[in-house]
């Protein structure tokens, strides 16, 4: 008490569910965020904690479920459900109901996670599962990968996005999926931004707004019923069918993410630096795009072969017309 670190015990007498939804009430979510941690809630953390006091719960409570929620759940996946429940216990301790957050502990142990090596696709395959999609839907795969967006920001193209005379495309929302409705929503993390325009998208922009002009609100993509591309119906009835039809297994690993992850591999390759690629993929941290795409970097040795040889043959090949002469 005399150090001002002290912590009524009858203050944490409230039960986790009751805090957690106060604490979820509060936050300043984006919707959908705050669908998917609702979701995790009450899927996985409330159902075993919930009826828990929250000066009941551990280091060694915490643990527990841990190692519960690992024997059915990605260890990613449990690393955010943690993340979660850490922010909740934090608040608590905050708010003076609890001296220290137990999952901040130790004690604690995280589940490893394996990060495997993003392997890009070859530009031939891209070609292919372009060509097998249908005619009406061809410039989506073609925007994801000449421009790297996301499929939801491909989605919510409108042709005000586009200036074909700059050669620029504007990037200012996307289609998303909140409580099972379409909606329109800023781009994720609602970081706008301005990708160039490769001739190659923009003529197949330009072919697919000729023959299906744009209706409501300007999207360049959109229904048969000139509504917003849902992605429960575009992933399952136009992209699987062109990845089967391409002869490529319609995996997780293989969803619309991989073209962005060629047009990643292709930028790299011709040198542009992470910090463009960053601006250009629409992320925060340019760090996260390093980590992400390091190892498909060419290396410094290739670069230096590269470089000298270069300078050599630059260099060089006056003198060899000039002993010609």
């Amino acid at each position: 008490m005399l150090r001002g670190s002290y912590v009524d015990p009858a203050a944490g007498k409230v039960t986790l569910r009751a805090f957690a939804s106060e604490w979820l009430e509060r936050q300043t979510f984006e919707e959908s965020t705050r669908e998917a941690t609702e979701s995790r809630l009450n899927a996985h953390i409330l159902p075993v904690l919930g009826d828990l006091e929250v000066r009941a719960i551990r280091p060694s409570t915490v643990q527990g479920w841990l190692r519960s929620r690992q024997a059915i759940c990605a260890p990613r996946y449990v690393r955010v459900m943690l993340a979660n429940l850490s922010s909740i216990l934090g608040a608590a301790v905050e708010d003076g109901l609890i001296a220290r957050n137990p999952c901040a502990s130790a004690s604690v142990r995280t589940p490893a996670v394996t990060k495997g090596r993003i392997v890009p696709w070859t530009h031939a395959r891209v070609e292919a599962v372009i060509d097998a999609h249908p005619a009406a839907y061809q410039a989506i795969p073609v925007v994801a990968a000449g421009c790297g967006l996301r499929q939801g920001e491909v989605f919510g193209l409108r042709i005000e996005d586009v200036d074909f005379l700059e050669r620029t495309l504007h990037v200012r929302q996307q289609v998303k999926i909140v409580r099972a409705k379409i909606v329109i929503a800023p781009p994720k993390g609602r970081k706008v931004r301005d990708v160039p325009l490769p001739d190659v998208v923009a003529e197949a922009l330009a072919e697919r707004i000729r023959q299906y002009p744009p209706v409501q609100g300007g999207l360049i993509f959109t229904s048969r019923e000139h509504k917003p591309l849902n992605r429960n119906y575009y992933n399952p009835k136009i992209w699987k069918p062109a990845l089967v039809a391409a002869g490529v297994e319609p995996t997780r690993a293989n969803g619309m993410h991989a073209l962005r992850h060629h047009y990643a591999s292709v930028l790299l390759d011709a040198g542009v630096s992470i910090r463009a690629l960053a601006e250009h993929l629409g992320h925060a941290d340019p760090g996260f795009t390093l980590r992400t795409y390091t190892h498909l970097m060419p290396s410094s040795e290739d670069r230096t072969r590269r470089a000298i040889d270069a300078a050599f043959r630059s260099s060089c090949a006056p003198d060899v017309h000039q002993g010609a002469r």
